[in-house]
């Protein structure tokens, strides 16, 4: 008989697991990502902490039995409690000094080395996650096959876990995903392609354009009132995933191998030959924009192979 094991999970989004950079623009697509590891952790007790901002996404789960947000109280909470394994998944370096006094017989993910006088991964073999993802153009393995090595596991093809309050009814073929968060605002593919695309669509398909972007819940639900999702690498990528739906994404700055093999996910990648390419960049500074390249007429002929 398995005897639950007490498993400690802090995601907040400041940081993202494959980015170095800390940010105050709360990631909240990385930490749906991260609930792809609650998979391993069925019949254990899970506590995660995160960001209040990112909590409706974690609310409902049912693999996680605590959900703490981050602050004072949830780390004095946690701090005289003892865990069978500790899982990191944020740089921050408070966050990392701190987990050194939480005690658990397994440690993975980041943690601030005393000695060093720096954040390293308890896995040696996963410190080029420090690096910044510019520097990752060599990796070719998804975010989940990244994300299950940081703890000793083969990804074999786990999704994400999102609970729902109840399902939307479907009321469109297809949900053009247009906004971009600020963090990356060169992943927007270009207003006019969009409406390209819509043309091209029109008369066959019904469509939707991006509802309840400021408002989580009602995101959430418009998603899932679409058969199928075109957008950006953004939160929108994850949720579609998360809910099982279609989901065609369009990159540029950022690396479209990070979602290659991912169920339900198909990418379109700018085949632009730009020296930078994935540059990680909030500006472009090439004479050509990566997302301009990304052809309207391929984008409308996958919707319509994978609506068939």
């Amino acid at each position: 008989m398995h005897t639950p094991r007490e498993i400690l999970i802090i995601k907040t989004g400041f940081s993202e697991f494959l980015d170095r950079g800390i940010s105050t623009t709360v990631s909240l697509g990385d930490v749906l990502i991260c609930t792809s590891l609650l998979h391993l952790y069925k019949n254990d007790r899970v506590t995660w902490v995160t960001d209040w901002q990112a909590r409706q996404l974690l609310q409902g789960n049912p693999y996680i039995h605590e959900l703490l947000i981050f602050g004072t109280a949830a780390l004095e909470g946690i701090a005289g409690r003892a865990f069978d394994a500790v899982i990191n998944l944020e740089k921050d370096i408070g966050i990392c000094t701190f987990l050194n006094r939480v005690a658990a017989k397994k440690k993975y993910g980041f943690y601030f080395n005393d000695k060093d006088h720096r954040i390293m991964t308890h896995k040696r073999s996963t410190e080029y996650l420090l690096s910044g993802q510019e520097n990752h153009r060599g990796i070719d393995k998804n975010a989940l096959e990244l994300l299950y090595e940081t703890v000793d596991q083969k990804w074999q093809g786990q999704g994400l876990v999102l609970a729902l309050k109840k399902r939307e009814r479907i009321k469109y073929d297809i949900g053009f995903n247009h906004e971009v968060g600020s963090k990356w605002p060169t992943k927007a593919w270009p207003v006019a392609h969009w409406k390209k695309l819509e043309q091209l669509l029109e008369g066959t398909y019904t469509f939707s354009w991006q509802q309840g972007h400021k408002n989580l819940s009602k995101y959430i639900e418009w998603i899932n009132s679409c058969r199928m999702i075109v957008t950006s690498d953004s939160l929108g990528q994850a949720i579609g995933q998360a809910l099982g739906k279609k989901v065609i994404t369009l990159y540029g700055p950022t690396n479209y191998l990070r979602m290659q093999g991912v169920p339900n996910v198909e990418v379109v990648p700018s085949r632009m030959r730009c020296p930078h390419m994935p540059c990680y960049m909030p500006v472009c500074t090439h004479d050509e924009f990566c997302m301009s390249s990304i052809d309207p007429d391929l984008v409308a002929r996958m919707c319509r192979e994978h609506l068939q």
